[in-house]
């Protein structure tokens, strides 16, 4: 899987996706899992400017087999 630019598209709705930050707010490169709004609503000022935390996203894959 590759990571897509949440800036060229966004995940469903209620679709859970990994999320990516480059910034080292948490005190390194920083990823997660959340969905469509936590990209929207989580921003942090950097440099006198407000951006988006996560830049890009992909899918979770496929839960494992048993």
């Amino acid at each position: 899987m590759e990571w897509i630019d949440a800036k060229v598209k966004l995940p469903n709705d209620s679709e859970r996706v990994l999320l990516y930050t480059p910034y080292q707010i948490f005190g390194e490169d920083y990823s997660c899992v959340g969905n469509k709004d936590s990209i929207a609503a989580c921003t942090t000022r950097i440099n006198k400017r407000t951006v988006q935390v996560f830049t890009h996203w992909m899918p979770l894959p496929e839960k494992p087999g048993r």
